[in-house]
């Protein structure tokens, strides 16, 4: 080939070579399509950018063993150094069977619940908020009707989708409830321009309170900080409680504590059912402690599922492919009849309508969270039905939980048919006022067979030196516990060493000493 031939070869190769990479530049360069190009025109993405945090929890790939690590973890409330906070640490860091108990208490659905905050990108302190409200008990009620493990007010409950009927209440349902809290929480800290004590104050006295609080400051030129605002005294200790208990969780060691780990994967599962069913008999037969199933499914008023719907059990993991077995073999429940709902006409009394429906006043006064039996023109009423509420399994699994409770906290006495006050009182040597006080019952309760009743008998009173050990629950008030036992308020705090009664928790245990006469 001649010289000048092959530069004209080598011209042609370096201009495709250039041309090639120029191609590959421009393909390279090129934007990809869009995930909102690639939506339907109707759908348009509203989420607002996410937070540094949410995106942190969000690439959590799970390698902590330990639960208590991956909630510490997730960690976002500001550190804040204050007295409040500091007389906290000194009550928790003296109370080592507080922890443990609320450790033992939250195992079955921490996990659930860390699992929620971190899809929504919420502080995980907001796990803790459960310890604080009642415990981690499902069962937890407050004087005011709060219910479950957060805590919820009936109007709020219902205001964020939580069902409330005759059969079901879905505050006290876990995944339910949770659900609720976690938009709840959500709402409030937007309201509060993205300030978590704020948001968690809100939480325990209302976003109403909080809000009025801060105008008032605002107006008199003070600070609107949460440290700053006149609230309750309950409101300024149950933020405090938490920031405490959140560093105590972090660092148990540091303040001379042990945490008891937690599995960090799932404790419970859901298993469909189809109609109704006895939870005590479905327990029984798939080998479940039926506390275990009944603290799991708490939504459930009583031990047979709502026919109405959630057609649906949370489960044992380690217990769901035997509980599925036994449910085929399980007996079919006689057909619940749900009456559904009615519209009151005129001369019609709440009275009238239960006889016509075969039902109580007070279970259609339940069913619609009535207060009283007035009635309007119009208005619609959910009517329950009637079904077996009490089968033998339920009241022998009653039984068996009540003995559990035992401990040396009192016996439990079954009432039984024809049973009294006075007779139960007479065998058990103490008075009917102590029956009616150790039961928190007013003057004018009807006892039920089946039913049972915390006795502090002679042999009770006198183990340990007339030593009980009370539990704390939620609504307890220093002042109703005194009464309860016929003691002082101050003989309560000297004997556990309690400063004051902002130091009391639901959950925490009391030592208190009987005098002969109670």
């Amino acid at each position: 080939m001649k010289p000048q031939n092959r530069s004209l070869l080598l011209s042609f190769y370096l201009c495709l070579s250039v041309l090639l990479m120029l191609s590959g530049c421009s393909t390279l360069n090129k934007p990809e399509e869009s995930t909102a190009d690639a939506l339907p025109t109707n759908i348009q993405p509203t989420e607002p950018e996410e937070s540094a945090l949410g995106a942190k929890l969000r690439e959590h790939t799970g390698d902590y063993g330990n639960l208590w690590d991956e909630i510490t973890e997730g960690y976002d409330f500001p550190e804040i150094s204050d007295a409040k906070i500091d007389k906290n640490l000194r009550w928790l860091s003296n109370n080592q069977r507080y922890l443990d108990r609320v450790a033992e208490q939250s195992k079955p659905y921490l996990y659930y619940v860390a699992n929620e905050l971190r899809e929504n990108g919420l502080p995980m302190e907001l796990a803790l908020l459960p310890i604080v409200e009642s415990a981690y008990d499902p069962f937890a009620s407050s004087p005011s009707k709060a219910l479950g493990v957060w805590q919820f007010m009936p109007h709020t409950g219902r205001n964020f989708g939580l069902k409330q009927n005759h059969w079901y209440d879905g505050r006290r349902d876990i995944v339910a409830s949770t659900d609720a809290a976690v938009r709840y929480l959500k709402r409030l800290n937007t309201m509060f321009d993205g300030d978590w004590l704020l948001t968690i104050a809100a939480y325990n006295a209302g976003e109403g309170t909080i809000r009025r609080a801060i105008q008032r400051n605002r107006k008199q030129g003070k600070g609107t900080d949460f440290w700053s605002l006149p609230l309750s005294q309950q409101t300024q200790s149950y933020v405090p409680q938490l920031l405490a208990l959140s560093k105590v969780i972090a660092d148990p060691e540091k303040y001379d504590l042990e945490l008891a780990e937690i599995p960090n994967n799932p404790y419970f599962t859901t298993v469909n059912v189809s109609s109704p069913i006895d939870l005590a008999q479905a327990a029984r037969m798939a080998d479940i402690n039926p506390k275990e199933l009944r603290n799991l499914n708490a939504g459930y008023n009583k031990w047979i599922t709502d026919p109405t719907g959630p057609h649906q059990l949370l489960v044992p993991v380690a217990d769901a492919a035997q509980f599925t077995l036994s449910l085929d073999k399980l007996p079919k429940i006689t057909p619940v009849q749900v009456a559904g709902d009615y519209k009151v006409k005129s001369g019609d009394t709440l009275g009238a309508i239960a006889k016509r429906f075969g039902t109580s006043v007070a279970a259609i006064q339940s069913a619609n969270n009535l207060k009283n039996t007035q009635l309007k023109i119009g208005q619609s009423l959910s009517i329950p039905g009637q079904a077996p509420m009490d089968s033998p399994y339920a009241i022998q699994a009653e039984q068996e939980i009540a003995q559990r409770k035992q401990k040396n906290t009192g016996t439990y006495y079954t009432v039984a048919s024809g049973d009294s006050f006075w007779t139960i009182a007479r065998k058990n040597k103490t008075t009917v006022n102590n029956l009616l006080k150790w039961n928190e019952l007013p003057a004018n309760a009807k006892l039920k067979p089946g039913q049972k009743l915390l006795v502090l008998n002679k042999a009770t009173e006198q183990k340990d030196g007339n030593k009980i050990t009370y539990q704390i629950k939620s609504g307890d008030t220093l002042h109703k516990i005194a009464n309860k036992f016929d003691v002082s308020k101050q003989d309560i705090l000297s004997w556990n060493k309690v400063k004051n009664e902002s130091y009391i928790h639901p959950g925490q245990e009391l030592t208190i000493y009987l005098s002969a006469k109670n």
